[in-house]
């Protein structure tokens, strides 16, 4: 459903500052750190301007507090940690 929606706002011309909107995959593996090392790696070669995932809460609360540093929005899909629900 992601991956449509990108299709979408490509045929329909939506960009932001020029750009098409993309994406871009990892797998982590439930690891936490493998999961911000791959985050902080898109972000420094992106211009990343959200978050999708990672699917763990374990995961997901890391990637939640390094996004809210940079000032990027982050969701998770899956989590059910309820303190990563604002």
């Amino acid at each position: 459903m992601f991956k449509a929606a990108l299709v979408l706002s490509q045929q329909y011309n939506i960009k932001i500052d020029e750009e098409f909107i993309g994406w871009q995959a990892g797998q982590t593996g439930g690891n936490a750190i493998g999961a911000l090392r791959s985050t902080c790696q898109a972000v420094i070669t992106a211009n990343v301007i959200g978050i999708v995932g990672p699917a763990y809460s374990r995961e997901a609360s890391i990637i939640a507090a390094f996004a809210h540093s940079d000032n990027i929005p982050a969701i998770s899909y899956a989590a059910t940690e309820p303190a990563l629900s604002d």
